[in-house]
């Protein structure tokens, strides 16, 4: 008997681990892209049908598909849908864990929770938590089994919501990524998982002043994590160390890519013992998936049938987007004419949301609409002096280098680096009153500030300033300006000098 117990130790000392193999394949930023827009874009199909490939050549079980959110906004298809049309694609190629991102949300906020409803059985989000009674809240984490390894996956979306979004805390209660780690990892760490995977909205970066990403903070502070499955910064990341020993991934935007991890598991030792990762780029001629055509074919058919309607006469002259808004700008010249015409305002703050403007004898549909203007804004109205303008126009002048830099129409303004003076109202170069509000139109997205903008936000938040949502589309009010004023030439002028 004690022979036999010793060959038993011995053995068992020199016998390997129980070790099993699992594949994450990993999704993120995918903005609806449905058909591909260029060479290096493939589309979802396409990507649906590739990683259903590199799903089918691994053991069945042994695979988890995971999506990193900003899946709803990005393509007409999508706005056709309200959404619905990525979701149905999600659901279609299998995917298991859903986080969502920012611009999931730019439906409105009823819109998300009803799509975050009709993906419960795979959304994971254990920071976002909605405030009406009638939607319980998001899980944090799921333990899956993978062929008897014990992979635990949590999710968290961007905690930086509320500086995105106007009115975000009436709907919703937003907690820090790490926050939510310290609460739920004990919980987790206490089911004894093989591997811990963090599955997030947020993504590495070098530096981040503006404090949005949480990633490299939250690979310091918590070592216990193996993995983590970046995305909403659309960069590009086949695989590195991050932290003390958590290994990074994230496949950048629109479907060009997506991340593949092999991970080998010692479930003995509830540890991973290698991780092997790259990044598969979905080829430009591949087959599209037929399950997920399917799931989405009717929502292509309504997009395919409204993007090219025409919707005014020829244009007479060309608005280009280049220049400085306020400044030389055409497109932003033409936007603010029309977020100031649907919201009865005087005065408007804008600039342009893409590098895309019109041409000369062109027909505008709503394709080049969308191109324009390719995100969910509503236009806001507010009240405000002369010197609060002044004020919300030198800080925007200071963020002239940056992308969301809006400029001035209605007013002009002299700016310097002492100080900006607005030195009259209106095309007739009215003086200004120092008494009176004047009405000023902007977007909800620059009304939300982005943390960029403190000046704007306080002045916002005045009640003096009766700051209201119209809930009027930009892009539906730039449609109804064109057709309102046909034949109308569009010659930028100086208002910020």
């Amino acid at each position: 008997m004690r022979v036999l117990l010793y060959l038993i130790l011995v053995l068992s000392a020199v016998l390997p681990a129980a070790e099993v193999r699992v594949r994450i394949l990993h999704t993120s930023d995918l903005h609806g892209n449905l058909n591909g827009d260029d060479t290096s874009q493939a589309g979802l199909l396409r990507l649906a049908s590739e990683l259903d490939r590199r799903r089918r050549e691994f053991p069945p079980g042994g695979v988890l598909v995971i999506d990193t959110g900003d899946t709803f906004q990005g393509s007409l298809v999508s706005l056709i849908s309200s959404g619905k049309a990525p979701m149905a694609l999600l659901k279609a190629m299998g995917t298991d864990v859903w986080v969502p991102g920012n611009h999931d949300l730019d439906y409105g906020f009823s819109t998300f929770l009803e799509l975050a409803e009709y993906m419960r059985p795979q959304i994971l989000c254990g920071n976002l938590t909605p405030k009406s009674s009638a939607y319980a809240n998001y899980p944090a984490w799921r333990l899956f089994d993978c062929n008897g390894a014990r992979i635990a996956v949590i999710g968290a979306t961007a905690s930086f919501l509320p500086h995105w979004f106007l009115g975000f805390d009436g709907a919703f209660h937003i907690e820090s990524a790490r926050a939510m780690l310290r609460r739920v990892l004990p919980e987790v760490l206490a089911a004894k998982p093989d591997a811990v995977i963090f599955a997030s909205h947020q993504g590495w970066v070098e530096a981040d002043p503006r404090g949005v990403n949480e990633i490299s903070d939250i690979a310091q502070e918590f070592p216990e994590i193996d993995l983590i499955l970046g995305a909403h910064t659309h960069r590009v990341f086949p695989g590195r160390t991050i932290g003390t020993h958590t290994w990074y991934l994230q496949p950048g935007a629109h479907g060009e890519f997506f991340s593949q991890a092999d991970l080998v598991v010692d479930t003995e030792k509830h540890a991973v013992t290698e991780i092997a990762s790259k990044l598969i780029r979905v080829p430009a001629e591949g087959p599209e998936d037929a399950t997920v055509l399917e799931a989405v074919k009717n929502w292509l058919s309504k997009a395919e049938a409204v993007a090219k309607v025409p919707l005014t006469p020829p244009l007479p002259a060309d608005i280009p987007a280049n220049g400085r808004p306020g400044v030389n700008c055409a497109v932003s010249e033409l936007i603010c004419r029309a977020i100031a015409e649907s919201g009865g305002c005087e005065l408007a703050l804008h600039g342009t949301l893409s590098d895309v403007g019109f041409q000369a004898g062109e027909v505008v549909t709503l394709e080049k609409l969308f191109q324009v203007i390719p995100y969910e804004n509503t236009i806001v109205t507010c009240k405000v002096t002369a010197e609060e303008l002044s004020r919300i126009v030198a800080e925007q002048w200071s963020l002239r280098k940056v992308y969301s830099f809006c400029g001035l129409w209605g007013a002009t303004a002299k700016n310097s680096e002492a100080k900006t003076e607005i030195l009259s109202v209106g095309a007739d170069e009215a003086p200004v009153d120092s008494i009176r509000r004047y009405t000023l139109a902007l977007n909800s997205f620059t009304a939300a500030g982005g943390g960029r903008t403190p000046v704007l936000e306080e002045i916002l938040a005045n009640p003096a300033c009766e700051t209201t949502n119209t809930g009027i589309s930009t892009r539906n009010a730039l449609k109804d300006w064109f057709q309102k004023h046909p034949g109308v030439n569009i010659a930028p002028r100086t208002w910020l000098r």
